[in-house]
């Protein structure tokens, strides 16, 4: 069973009821988690994190932050049979403040650790490392440990009519998406010219909390992060064109619904979605790559995901146990199966190493 917080004003949480190995009824895992999913039952308005009711004594875990990890959060979920697991999103920055602040067990995140996650909980933002690992404890005492669970092909999207911005580069999706003399039509992108309409371009895609979005944008933005950062974001220039959201559900359907738009998340929200809309080939210098799980090698913007712990679990405890199973065969089987890109494909070493770091 699976408990998932809705969040909004207040907590609803909803659960969502998978049957056991006899009769089991399995989610589809290629579709995204939004409500209506599977058969459902409200239970009622809760200020509290973590799952209620269920089998006496069961452990029970909260793993809460990156919309682009919610679809494998979810899948993992169903299938551990170690622990009772509330799953949500919220973003990575949601993720790992909630780890720090002690309000869950597991962040997840599309992104790294930043010296800026410590800050906000009062910390030393030194202590964190460029590749998002921590040299010591935040001021509540967690130390974040790093876990690399799967790989994402970040995938920009537009609407199904269009047919003119099918292939773009580092330099035009700058032009769409920074303040930097931003153009405002689709013909004023430079290498469409006349093949495109003179149409408003709309921007659907994540918020600032999100680790999709900081990653995107560090991608196209030389200097991302520093002082010496080139530009700004199309949504931090306050000139209305992107409509920021935190549910990759919420930027899909407008994406699929305006004819110009343009947005982008993680690859399993486009692959469940491939008749509503268009996948952009994509190129950082000449050589444009389709998003695709079999072109991770090729693909510029290709990135692992992850889950953040209070330090490595030690043998015996749930998390260790949860761990060991998200790096096992089988729950690597499962992230081809939602979308992503399993790790045995990318780099065989970091399954076998983080396993040892858990004692198996």
């Amino acid at each position: 069973m699976i408990c998932m917080p809705i969040y909004n004003s207040d907590i609803i949480y909803i659960f969502l009821f998978v049957l056991s190995p006899f009769g089991e009824k399995k989610m589809k895992r290629n579709e995204v988690p939004e409500i209506g999913w599977l058969a459902i039952l409200v239970i009622g308005v809760v200020v509290a994190a973590g799952c209620i009711g269920g089998k006496d004594g069961s452990p029970k875990l909260v793993q809460t932050g990156s919309s682009t990890v919610l679809p494998l959060a979810v899948a993992w979920a169903a299938e551990f049979d170690g622990a009772e697991i509330s799953v949500s999103g919220g973003g990575s920055s949601h993720g790992i403040n909630s780890l720090l602040n002690e309000e869950a067990d597991l962040g997840d995140a599309s992104r790294l650790m930043k010296g800026s996650d410590y800050e906000k909980v009062g910390g030393d933002p030194s202590l964190v490392t460029a590749d998002g690992q921590a040299t010591g404890p935040a001021p509540t005492g967690v130390w974040p440990h790093k876990w690399i669970v799967a790989y994402d092909v970040l995938t920009v999207v537009v609407n199904n009519n269009n047919d003119y911005a099918t292939r773009l580069n580092y330099s035009q999706l700058y032009k769409i998406f920074t303040d930097d003399d931003p153009v405002v039509y689709w013909d004023e992108v430079p290498g469409l010219g006349s093949t495109s309409p003179h149409r408003k371009i709309e921007i659907y895609a994540p918020d600032e909390a999100s680790g999709t979005y900081d990653y995107f944008f560090e991608e196209i933005i030389p200097h991302w992060g520093k002082d010496e950062q080139q530009a700004d974001t199309r949504l931090n220039s306050g000139d209305g064109v992107y409509h920021p959201s935190a549910d990759d559900n919420v930027i899909l359907n407008a994406v699929q619904s305006n004819e110009y738009a343009i947005g982008y998340f993680g690859f399993a929200y486009y692959r469940g979605n491939t008749e509503k809309i268009r996948a952009v080939s994509i190129a950082k210098d000449d050589d444009y790559e389709e998003p695709s799980l079999a072109n991770v090698a090729n693909y510029p913007m290709a990135r692992p995901l992850h889950i953040y712990t209070n330090g490595i679990p030690e043998s015996g405890n749930v998390i260790n146990d949860y761990l060991r199973y998200v790096l096992s065969d089988d729950g690597q089987a499962i992230v081809p199966e939602v979308g992503y890109v399993n790790l045995a494909l990318v780099d065989q070493f970091l399954v076998s190493s983080q396993l040892s770091k858990l004692g198996a």
